[in-house]
């Protein structure tokens, strides 16, 4: 694998991964790619890329098993880890830090070894920090699923071009791979979803909410391990870095009917029957010996908060929020920092259909939780949440209503790092949750007429 190191930095030096683990779609595990040999036109594209700032260096306790001859195959369970080999390799002992890329990626120190049988060792490990297993190194990964997505799709297309065969059977590979790459994550859909009794229902009226929130997520981690200092060669993390991007679409539609009134707030997943996690592909590099393993689960969070007050009258009222946001956490030279920066825009329209007192409103707020782990334990949380507003009333003598749109996007972080192995003891670092400042942006507002009568043609 090529390595970009200081002075050769350019854009088009970055980084292809040397190997790619398919993701729960084993049928795609064959479609895996050497960056060497990406002129294969049946080999599909793999997520992500990785930029060598400093050559990574094992520490002296560090293994790879599935680097190491006479390896066949690495088992992953709960505090345990089962290696089946050819009766070759190297025994395995108490203090060994391991590194891996199978079952998604391990780091572990070996605790005690026990052996099964003349082919199979089990190993009692315990999550093993950084600075156990690389002693120096610096490295960017970058993922984004936009960008993924069109590399897939150029990817296909020049296959049909060159006419490859079973380039059919190859492309229905890409699309799953796409879908699975989260270039436009589908973090919530519901719809005509009918408001519990909570919000003021009744027998004699009606509310549904329509909610779709999407997220199309970039992700950027830089780490870098060195000696404390000239004189001590004892490794720490010198900077540890994670920023999440992209942008979050939120939309909300309210319909009522008849007589409703009431106020309340409604978790939508829960509404919609709960909504699971999403993985995003694992990025998987190997820097030399060492490999780089990078796992981020997308969590998804939503909720409506809801005013309604109305009798015999049919309301409707919408709301759009775009966010771009750019989110994280450093952590540099012994220090915490957060990163935001955020925009946004808000669309949206409201329709009153009968005379009358009447308010409207409805605040969805709708994103997700990142939790990206290097090797399965090292990486902060990052959540990001888009909210959509609109409200509607009207006022005496009740011959128009109006309307307000607006939206705003928040943010979190916390995190904890291992960031330095002595003789004696892991120091930790920890981020507390911290709270993001709120962005608000104003939309559109909106006005209608509800009757004609003389005294609504009086001048305001």
């Amino acid at each position: 694998m090529k390595t970009t190191l200081p002075g050769r930095r350019a854009s088009t030096a970055r980084l292809i991964s040397a190997a790619f683990i398919a993701f729960s779609a084993p049928q795609l595990a064959a479609c895996a790619v050497d960056s060497s040999d990406a002129a294969d036109p049946t080999e599909l594209p793999a997520p992500g890329a990785v930029d060598i700032v400093r050559p990574l260096t094992l520490s002296e306790r560090a293994r790879v098993p599935e680097k190491e001859p006479g390896f066949v195959a690495a088992a992953l369970g709960d505090h345990e880890l089962v290696i089946t080999h050819d009766g070759s390799m190297t025994p395995f002992a108490a203090g060994d830090v391991l590194g891996g890329t199978q079952g998604g990626g391990y780091l572990a120190r070996v605790v005690s070894v026990r052996t099964i049988d003349a082919t199979r060792v089990a190993l009692a490990t315990t999550p093993a920090p950084l600075t156990e297993f690389i002693t120096e190194g610096h490295f960017h990964v970058h993922y984004d699923a936009r960008e993924y997505a069109r590399a897939i799709d150029d990817h296909v297309a020049r296959t049909r071009e060159l006419g490859v065969e079973d380039g059919e059977q190859i492309a229905s590979a890409a699309e799953a791979l796409k879908i699975s790459s989260g270039a436009s994550m589908k973090l919530l859909d519901l719809s005509s979803a009918s408001l519990p009794a909570s919000c003021g229902v009744t027998a004699h009226g009606t509310a549904a909410l329509d909610v779709t929130a999407e997220l199309s997520p970039a992700l950027d981690l830089e780490v870098h391990v060195g000696p404390r200092g000239t004189l001590n060669p004892v490794p720490e993390l010198k900077q540890l870095r994670l920023v999440a991007s992209g942008q979050l679409d939120v939309s909300a539609r309210l319909q009522g009917t008849g007589t409703v009134t009431g106020t309340c707030s409604v978790d939508l997943l829960e509404l919609a029957g709960g909504v699971p996690s999403i993985p995003l592909p694992t990025l998987t590099f190997w820097v030399g010996p060492v490999p780089v393993i990078v796992t981020t689960d997308v969590v998804p969070r939503a909720k409506a908060d809801l005013g309604l007050s109305f009798t015999a009258a049919e309301v409707e009222a919408e709301a759009q929020a775009t966010a771009e946001i750019e989110a994280g956490v450093d952590y540099r030279n012994g220090n915490w920092s957060t990163i935001w920066e955020p925009s946004g825009s808000a669309s949206g329209s409201a329709s009153i259909g009968a005379p009358g007192p009447i308010t409207a409103s409805g605040k969805v707020s709708a994103g997700a939780e990142l939790r990206a782990r290097l090797y399965g334990i090292v990486g902060p949380n990052v959540g990001v949440q888009a909210y959509a507003r609109v409200r509607a009333e009207t006022a005496p003598p009740y011959c128009s209503y109006d309307a307000r749109v607006d939206g705003g996007v928040r943010a979190y972080a916390e995190a904890v790092a291992g960031v330095s192995v002595g003789p004696l003891d892991l120091t930790l670092k920890r981020l507390e949750l911290v709270d993001l400042e709120l962005l608000h942006f104003d939309g559109p507002r909106a006005s209608g007429p509800l009757r004609d009568a003389p005294e609504c043609d009086a001048a305001p």
